[in-house]
C-alpha cells in the first residue's frame, strides 16, 4: 500500500485541521469573483473541495487514492463530484471535455517525475477555460525526505519553462512556511493563466 493509504486517517485529520483560507491566502486575490466550475486535482481528504463548494463553486474532486475517496464519502457535498483519475493523462476527466475556471493542484506536483510534467501541463492547459486560473503548489524539502515519501524535486523555473510552450504564463509566485511547522519543508505557490490574458510577474 502507499504512504497515503497506510496513513489515511492520520493524514485526514492533519489536513482537515488547516483552514483552507489560511493555507491559500497567497493566491486568493486571483480567485474569480463569480464562482464557476473548479477542479481540485489530488483532492485527498476533500478539504479544499469542500471549501470551494461552500463558496458556491461546482467542484470536480479528482483523487486516485481509494482510501481517501472512501473517507471523503462520509462527508458528502451536493456540489462536489468525486472522480477516480490521475495525472499525467487524466484520461477519464478529459473524456468529459470540461472547462474549468479554477484548477487547483495543492501538494500534488512533486509526486510527478520530471518526465511526466510536460504531458501533465498540456492536459491541464486543455482543461483550463480561457479566463481561468491554474494554481500549483510546490513542496521543497531535503533529499532524504523526498526519497522516503517517493516525491521529486520541483522548481518555479521548470514550471515556467513548461508553461511557456503550452500557452500559459506565470501571474504570481508566493512563498510560505510549512503549516505543520516542519523546519525542513517550505512551499511556493504558482498561479498561471492563459498567456494572452495574463499580466506576468
Amino acid at each position: 500500500m502507499s504512504y497515503y493509504a497506510d496513513n489515511c486517517d492520520l493524514l485526514f485529520n492533519r489536513y482537515r485541521a488547516i483552514p483552507p483560507q489560511q493555507l491559500h491566502a497567497g493566491w486568493l486575490s486571483f480567485l474569480p469573483e463569480t464562482p464557476g466550475r473548479a477542479c481540485d486535482i489530488g483532492a485527498g481528504t476533500g478539504r479544499d473541495a469542500h471549501w470551494l463548494a461552500d463558496m458556491g463553486w461546482q467542484v470536480t474532486a479528482v483523487e486516485p487514492e481509494a482510501a481517501f475517496r472512501r473517507r471523503a464519502s462520509f462527508d458528502c457535498h451536493e456540489q462536489i463530484d468525486w472522480l477516480d483519475d490521475c495525472l499525467p493523462a487524466l484520461t477519464t476527466l478529459l473524456a468529459l471535455k470540461p472547462q474549468f475556471h479554477l484548477i487547483l493542484l495543492s501538494a500534488v506536483w512533486m509526486h510527478l517525475p520530471e518526465s511526466e510534467r510536460g504531458q501533465a501541463l498540456s492536459v491541464l492547459s486543455e482543461l483550463l477555460a480561457s479566463d481561468g486560473v491554474l494554481v500549483i503548489s510546490l513542496r521543497h524539502s531535503h533529499a532524504e525526505e523526498r526519497q522516503a515519501r517517493g516525491i521529486f524535486p520541483v522548481s518555479v523555473a521548470e514550471l515556467e519553462r513548461l508553461a511557456s510552450t503550452r500557452g500559459l504564463a506565470v501571474m504570481s509566485v508566493t512563498q510560505r512556511e510549512d503549516q505543520h511547522r516542519r523546519d525542513h519543508v517550505f512551499w511556493e505557490t504558482v498561479v498561471l493563466a492563459s498567456a494572452r490574458d495574463s499580466h506576468t510577474v
